[in-house]
């Protein structure tokens, strides 16, 4: 009988072990999973439910550290809504919209030559590039060798005669992403400079 009663016994601290053991393992694995994860409140719930496949992509093109501006870029572009969420495909595709949309701004940051999220004018250069075109960095490095919010008006400006078109790009469009960027000192710096 003695038999009997430490089974019974050991059979239910088994299994509370073995639920901790189990809680335990998924808590590590989630603050794994979450290193790179950052809560943004200046953007909206559908573009934090793209935070994975953005990590994905920019893990692949290693620009992770970049994560948080994507995502106010992508507030930008289209609040996170549709089928085209970073305005870089014509496929009908969100997953498609943001590898191209990701890759299109790595090559901008590299041409650019930015070397890290600090580098104000470089990331400033990137950003007007996504939304104009690598022309813009070629245009910049012809004229003003920076950034700078007069060049990206001339630059469209410019852009509008030689396509014979009303509209060209946004010349304000590194100011309308940093509005969702969680690091204000670089939407305040652009004001200050630009205003």
């Amino acid at each position: 009988m003695k038999k009997k009663k430490k089974l019974r016994l050991k059979r239910p601290f088994q299994l509370i072990l073995a639920a901790l053991l189990f809680l335990l393992a998924f808590s590590f694995f989630q603050l794994i999973k979450n290193q790179f994860k950052q809560e943004n409140p200046l953007v909206s719930t559908q573009v934090l439910n793209y935070e994975d496949l953005m990590l994905k992509y920019a893990r692949e093109n290693d620009i992770e550290e970049y994560i948080e501006l994507l995502q106010a870029m992508m507030m930008q572009e289209s609040g996170g809504q549709g089928n085209d969420p970073m305005q870089s495909s014509a496929i009908n595709n969100p997953e498609y919209s943001i590898q191209v949309g990701i890759q299109y701004f790595a090559k901008c940051l590299k041409q650019a030559n930015v070397t890290s999220i600090k580098d104000e004018k470089g990331i400033f250069l990137a950003l007007q590039s996504y939304n104009y075109g690598i022309g813009y960095i070629k245009y910049v490095e012809q004229t003003d060798k920076q950034y700078t919010y007069q060049n990206a008006i001339a630059f469209s400006q410019k852009c509008k005669k030689e396509y014979n078109v009303s509209v060209y790009g946004d010349s304000k469009y590194v100011y309308h992403v940093l509005r969702y960027y969680t690091d204000t000192s670089l939407v305040d710096d652009w004001l200050e400079l630009y205003r």
